[in-house]
């Protein structure tokens, strides 16, 4: 699936992004791919040629900051995670900064 094929993500500054917040994350360059059948935010399975991660987002247009809070559902993952008695993925990053997909977003293993 090309860059132009994937709604809400530009895979050229997300790769630029963790280059610079994650360095050796990624080694290769970005596919990604729409998880259908969501109800809320946005899902994707973005990967390079050796790993892959779920990048969670707001919906497109235009959404109520406290219905789609990235940073809250980052917070609840990374901290549930922490307990270890509670399946849920390993987060990796939470990005604010919405110069980069138009939104916050969060990775997650």
């Amino acid at each position: 699936m090309s860059q132009d094929d994937v709604p809400g993500l530009d895979l050229e500054r997300l790769r630029h992004y963790l280059d610079e917040h994650r360095p050796g994350l990624v080694a290769r360059d970005l596919h990604a791919e729409v998880v259908q059948g969501g109800r809320s935010n946005l899902t994707y399975i973005v990967g390079d040629r050796d790993s892959r991660w779920v990048l969670r987002r707001p919906p497109l247009g235009h959404v109520l900051p406290t219905a789609h809070d990235m940073t809250r559902e980052y917070r609840v993952i990374d901290a549930l995670h922490m307990t270890g008695s509670v399946p849920v993925p390993s987060p990796v990053l939470l990005c604010e900064d919405t110069a980069v997909l138009g939104a916050p977003y969060c990775l997650m293993d």
